[in-house]
This record gives C-alpha cells, structure tokens and sequence, in this order.
C-alpha cells in the first residue's frame, strides 16, 4: 500500500534520542503522525464504493469474494525491519480486507498485468469478471481502480507532511534529518 520510507540511520538517530531524551516522544511522534495522515487516508477510503462493484461480490458470494468497505488504518511502523536494506517505512495507509472479505483487494487490481503470461493464463470467467468490472470501474493508469490512482496526487502531500513531522521531532533532540 501507499507510503512514505525514510534512511534508516536518519530514523535510528532520532528514534534513539527521543527514547533518551524522553520516552513519550516517540508516543507523541506516532500519534502526531496518524492524526497529521488520518485526513488522506479517510479521503482515499471514501473513493471505494460501498455496494459491492459486480454482483457476483454480494453478500451471497462465497470467500474471499466477499465485499465489504473495509476499514483504513495509518500505520506507523518504526519497529519494523527493513524489506530493503537501510530503509525503513515511517508511514503507511492499511485497508484491512483480509479473508472472507477480500473483495478490495481481488477487485482494485484485477486485469491490470499481462493476462496470458501466468501459468495457463486466465480463466474465461475471470476474463469476464474483468470485462464486466472494466464496463463500470475502469483501471485508471494501469494502477487500479479505486485507491491506488487516487493516492498518486496526494503522494507529495502525504510526504511533505511526514517529512514535516519528522523534521520536527529531530528538532527536538538537536539534530538534523536529511531528506533521502
């Protein structure tokens, strides 16, 4: 999902000292951060729709075709280790669709890669899923259709104000956080 990573030796730096220096800073960090980013990504969920997109999504659907809006969440995942090295995410917008209502997810993506080159490619009732979910939801951009085009415009914003941030609490324990 959509977000916002930062050096890690930048991040262990100020972490460290907002620890040192006081150990509710780094309380004070996260919450500042999820309610500085709770504005987009309730922005972004008000994007997908409420009523399931195709019909075969309702409410008699079998898992994991279950629609359901799910709900957003902005994580803050300090702790967590690096999926690169010497990277570490700040700030994430989560919606949380896991099974039996993974709707969003099978839905904001499907027909976007190259149909043909998976194992025995797609079924014809998936290609008519896609056909059918294209008619109403198109993909926008070749990124999806309901929450990932409609973060690319806000991905500035969302990183102006995590640098902000930031950059304000390494004020406070007398450093610098260089932008990488």
């Amino acid at each position: 999902m959509p977000g916002f990573v930062v050096s890690a030796e930048n991040l262990a730096i100020v972490l460290k000292e907002l620890r040192a220096l006081e150990p509710n800073l780094r309380k004070e960090l996260v919450s500042e951060m999820k309610s500085a980013m709770k504005p987009i990504a309730n922005d972004l969920s008000s994007k997908i729709p409420s009523d399931p997109p195709l019909s075969g999504f309702g409410s008699q659907a079998k898992p994991p075709y279950i629609w359901k809006k799910p709900p957003v969440s902005v994580l803050t995942p300090f702790a967590k280790r690096a999926k690169e090295p010497g990277i570490f995410p700040v700030v994430s917008i989560a919606f949380n669709d896991r099974r039996p209502n993974a709707g969003l997810s099978i839905l904001e993506l499907a027909g976007t890669r190259n149909i043909g080159r998976l194992k025995n490619g797609i079924t014809p009732q998936g290609i008519a899923m896609v056909r059918n979910l294209n008619k109403r939801y198109p993909v926008k951009g070749k990124l999806g259709r309901f929450v990932i085009p409609e973060f690319i415009p806000k991905r500035a914003e969302a990183t102006r104000i995590a640098v902000g941030i930031l950059e304000k609490f390494a004020k406070k324990v007398g450093r610098r956080l260089g932008s990488t």
